[in-house]
């Protein structure tokens, strides 16, 4: 049967369809703009690394470049994010991945703080070199830490993954504990990790 298009039944249906299609269209536009923004591990590296050759202070009330100064702040800035989302947020800009699989420019989450991977140390004993802003008034910085128990994998989804195998002209000037810079640089970028 077919409805006549002056009728008020075709009326209520192409009322229905914008109605739809509009909703639709709200409902997706954040998704693809939060998503518009690639970007490789590289980069990643190396905008965590500029707050660490900046040595940006810890603060949840202020910014820098944009970015809230604590731990979720410098991932999303790192990650090129649109704003600072929080450590509890975050994950909605990334996919989860086992901590074994965890590669440079990914993010390890633990509950309250997020930090970028910058790659293992002793995969084995579980500690990897973590780049990211620590507490309160402390400042950003290039550490070893112990994979928690708690610890969750992500991956920015908008990440490119080829595997990094150029350094990264900022990491010489980080110090990680215990460790000289060369150390840090291999472990970082080597293929593979």
């Amino acid at each position: 049967m077919k409805v006549p298009s002056s009728s008020p039944r075709a009326a209520a249906l192409r009322r229905a369809f914008v109605a739809i299609t509009l909703s639709v269209a709200f409902l997706l536009s954040p998704a693809l703009s939060q998503h518009a923004h690639a970007i490789t591990r590289d980069d990643v590296l190396r905008r965590a690394h500029s707050w660490v050759a900046k040595r940006v202070r810890y603060s949840q009330r202020s910014t820098y470049q944009g970015y809230r100064r604590d731990c979720s702040g410098m991932v999303s800035m790192a990650w090129h994010l649109d704003r600072s989302y929080s450590s509890r947020t975050i994950g909605s800009r990334a996919r989860r991945v086992a901590t074994s699989r965890l590669r440079p420019g990914d993010a390890v989450l633990t509950p309250g703080h997020v930090e970028i991977f910058g790659g293992w140390k002793n995969r084995k004993r579980g500690t990897y070199i973590a780049i990211g802003q620590t507490n309160w008034g402390g400042r950003a910085a290039v550490r070893v830490r112990k994979l928690s128990r708690r610890a969750v994998g992500l991956r920015l989804r908008t990440i490119t993954e080829p595997v990094i195998t150029r350094p990264v002209a900022l990491m010489p000037l980080v110090r990680a504990e215990g460790l000289p810079v060369s150390t840090v640089t291999t472990l970082a970028l080597a293929p593979g990790v």
